[in-house]
């Protein structure tokens, strides 16, 4: 066995092996826990018959670190060392050590909670706190509580919140190994210099790289945050080789979605004479051993997915790293001699400690769906290192609902357990069952290779997924696909995923049923067209969306969007394809809901009664009803009428007259009459106005409305009385008339009255039993105003023979007396009096 640090502590930690079946180890990078841990422990007394299954977070990692152990032992990979990721198992009979991605455990687990065959589960890297991994680590708490006391646990990373993970297995014993690196001399950006922006790194680094390779030796490991990066700075690199003739020189590449071959490459040393440049994501930041490097630089920057459960949808962010991968990063430039790392960020940044779990950011439809097949429909029955976040929980549980995988008590159906038999996405999966029952399972595991793999377009060519599935179907039968836009490479790749799904193809593929396919996929991301034609759509969820105007699939009235970024208003639709109205009523009819719904008719202020057929928040049909529930048509009516105002009431003088009346009299006494002012009214419209709209739906049908009658009604009888006697509609006046009284100003109410009738009125009339005066104002016979007066005993003394004289002079026919305190009040001319 290979001398390296970690052999320091396996003594200790096969000593604590015997009496713990929970153990942390914190070791950082070189120090061969990954690969030399394992091997240790093959001759164990408690392994017996069983294995070690060791879960690594990337693909990559796990063909690597099965490579690496079987070399070590002198055997091929399957033998003693074997692995098993997502649709791809290398393994025997022999096999004693088996690496797998948690997704893989998750699944076994699922399949046998006892881990019969299982002596031990090693969590490496577990500090990159992956979805999969918190739930690995859940389920394997959980069966070794109920069921298998004596399955042992390890949880080991290079930097580890210990604490924490010590804390949840329940004060396990912590191990720490110091490692073997050389020195990592760290350079920062110069304070002059300003930190670059994601868009300027590839021009940045080319610069710094020209500058490296002059005057640094050994292989250069670049971190980039994605694989845009990547390519743009693979081709400057590229560039400046040819330009300088440099031919000892070569740049690979390293990301997830590469083939095995090419991650292959970028790994394994350059030939003698030659310098390697590594561009890679944060793949390559654990785990993996890249041979040589000597320089690294760090760009500090990694993209994220992060999901938001108000959408359903994953936004890509370009996020800081932590100071844990910081250090992480800079120490692959110490695994075999002393290394430079290049920090493109100044020295006083300060960095999060820890990364930010998964677990609080991401999609968790798939756990929740793997928790209820596990029979824990209460996700807090579990131990976490962090409780998931409650907005993605209710997200996951409506979709895994609404995909029939669920029910309304979050128990797992037939269906839903059919679903978690294919490790695939929940969505996907539930597509998969519905195109096997229609017909169309070789069509939808295309569709899942297409979703789940690389795209097989170079760039971005058009989101229609019709075209994909036809050149992989063209590929398929033996076609030769020459267009430039195609990898022809990841077609094959992708078609290989797909025939582990379905291997039964066809020789034709039915390209109208993939927008039903992908509708099954995601039913809440089914787009209408808005109709402006600017490519905007108004997707089943209620979020809006929109195509590039130079996209294939422009113009379409339908669509359902597999490949979305959510934006902060819009998402852009990457992948999806176009279907059919009559296609989503004949095979999501399940999904439709038919209503009967009443709706307000701004434009010709009336309660409307549509039927409408819809599928989530999208109308797909709407007919006009004659008549709809008569309940809710009056509350849409007394809504509108509250938003329009009181004004919007046909108000008859005696109506306001009334109102004005109980104004005037609340203003100066407290008799407890009701307040009839527009603003109470309003307040209180439900009670007093309501049960007069039945059977009416507009607002013209409001104005037969008796509103005198219903105003009054809230007045008592005995109050009515009051009222008439305080503050009486009309007045009789000397001569005989009953004139009305004016209330509109409540302070000044008004008697207006032509002169003649006030003949031997002494005294002003008073209303509310003598306290205010009437404001009198006495008209000509033709009703013109010709004084106003409060005090009519000072008028009849000071003012009348000047008025007398000028109505002498206008009106001959009437009576001007010149005693008016003693003459007879008359409404009528001398003629006929």
């Amino acid at each position: 066995m290979l001398n390296l640090p970690i052999n320091d502590v396996l003594p200790k930690l096969k000593k604590d092996l015997l009496s713990h079946n929970r153990l942390v180890l914190q070791a950082p990078p070189g120090a061969g826990k990954t690969t030399a841990l394992p091997l240790a422990l093959l001759n164990e007394p408690w392994l017996e018959e069983k294995q070690i299954i060791m879960l690594e977070p990337r693909r990559l990692a796990v063909r690597s670190c099965a490579a690496r152990m079987a070399e070590l032992l002198g055997e091929k990979v399957g033998e003693s060392v074997g692995y098993q990721i997502k649709m791809e198992s290398v393994q025997s009979k022999k096999t004693k050590i088996l690496i797998v991605t948690e997704g893989v455990l998750t699944r076994k687990i699922q399949a046998d909670p006892s881990l019969e065959d299982t002596a031990m589960l090693i969590f490496d890297e577990f500090h990159e706190r992956s979805l999969h991994a918190d739930l690995a680590l859940a389920l394997s708490l959980e069966s070794q509580a109920l069921l298998r006391e004596d399955l042992k646990l390890l949880v080991m990373s290079a930097t580890l919140n210990t604490s924490a993970i010590s804390s949840l297995l329940e004060n396990a014993p912590v191990l720490q190994s110091e490692g073997r690196s050389y020195p990592v001399e760290d350079i920062y950006l110069d304070a002059r210099t300003v930190q670059p922006k994601k868009n300027e790194l590839p021009v940045f680094i080319n610069t710094l790289l020209k500058k490296i390779l002059k005057e640094d030796e050994g292989n250069i490991l670049v971190f980039l945050p994605g694989v845009a990066e990547i390519k743009k700075l693979e081709q400057k690199i590229n560039e400046s080789i040819k330009e300088t003739n440099t031919e000892n020189i070569y740049v690979s590449s390293l990301y997830g979605t590469l083939s095995k071959h090419d991650q292959d490459r970028a790994i394994k040393a350059p030939e003698k004479g030659s310098r390697k440049i590594v561009l890679s994501t944060n793949i390559a930041q654990t785990s993996l051993t890249i041979e040589g490097i000597k320089v690294v630089i760090d760009s500090g920057l990694q993209n994220v997915s992060v999901f938001q459960s108000s959408s359903g949808m994953n936004a890509l962010q370009s996020d800081f790293i932590s100071e844990d991968s910081a250090v992480q990063r800079s120490g692959r430039a110490g695994r075999l001699s002393e290394g430079k790392c290049y920090r493109l960020w100044h020295k006083g940044k300060i960095l999060l400690k820890h990364e930010k779990p998964e677990i609080l950011s991401a999609d968790l439809t798939q756990i929740v769906l793997e928790l209820s097949l596990w029979g824990n429909e209460d996700i807090d029955e579990l131990q976490w290192m962090d409780s998931p976040n409650e907005h993605a929980l209710t997200h996951a549980k409506a979709l895994l609902l609404q995909l029939g995988a669920i029910d309304k008590n979050a128990k797992i159906t037939e269906h839903g357990e059919k679903m978690s038999s294919f490790g695939l996405h929940p969505r996907l999966a539930h597509m998969m069952i519905k195109a096997q029952t229609l017909g169309y399972a070789y069509e939808a595991s295309l569709l899942c290779s297409l979703i789940t793999e690389k795209d097989i377009y170079r760039g971005f060519f058009s989101c229609d997924m019709q075209a994909r599935v036809s050149i992989l179907h063209d590929m398929n039968r033996g076609q030769t696909i020459s267009a430039a836009y195609v990898d022809v490479k990841q077609c094959r790749h992708v078609l290989k995923m797909a025939k582990r799904l379905e291997a039964q193809s066809r020789e034709s593929v039915s390209l109208e049923m993939i927008g039903v396919l992908l509708a099954f996929a995601y039913p809440d991301r089914i787009g209408q067209s808005r109709g402006q034609k600017n490519g905007s759509y108004l997707l089943s969820n209620a979020k809006g969306a929109f195509l590039h105007k130079e996209d294939e699939l422009f113009g379409s009235e339908y669509l359902v969007a597999s490949d979305v970024d959510a934006g902060k208003e819009n998402a852009r639709i990457y992948r999806g394809s176009s279907l059919s109205k009559s296609q989503l009523q004949a095979y999501l009819k399940e999904s439709i809901e038919t209503t009967e719904s009443l709706r307000w008719n701004r434009e010709l202020l009336r309660v409307e009664a549509r039927k409408i057929e819809a599928l989530g928040s999208l109308v797909l049909h709407e007919t006009q009803m004659s008549s709809g529930n008569q309940e809710e048509s009056s509350l849409l009516l007394l809504g509108a009428i509250s938003e329009l105002g009181l004004d919007a009431l046909n108000w008859d003088r005696a109506s306001l007259e009334f109102r004005q009346r109980v104004s005037f009299v609340n203003t100066h006494m407290d008799i407890g009459l009701p307040d009839l002012s527009n603003e109470t009214l309003l307040l209180g419209v439900k009670e007093w106005l309501l049960p007069y709209l039945d059977g009416k739906n507009s607002l013209k049908a409001c104005q037969n409305l008796n509103l005198f009658s219903i105003v009054s009604a809230l007045l008592s009888w005995e109050q009515i009385q009051h009222l008439d006697g305080l503050a009486p509609a009309k007045m009789k006046v000397a001569s005989g008339s009953h004139i009305a009284i004016d209330y509109s100003d409540v302070n000044n109410p008004v008697l207006a009255v032509r002169l003649q009738e006030m003949f031997g009125t002494h005294e002003t009339p008073r209303l509310l039993q003598g306290k205010i005066a009437l404001t009198i104002h006495l008209l000509s016979p033709a009703h013109r105003p010709m004084q106003v007066t409060k005090d009519l005993k000072s008028f009849w003394k000071t003012t009348y023979t000047d008025v007398k004289k000028e109505l002498r002079g206008k009106y001959k026919k009437h009576y001007w007396p010149d005693d008016p305190l003693n003459a007879q009040a008359t409404s009528k001319t001398k003629k006929n009096m």
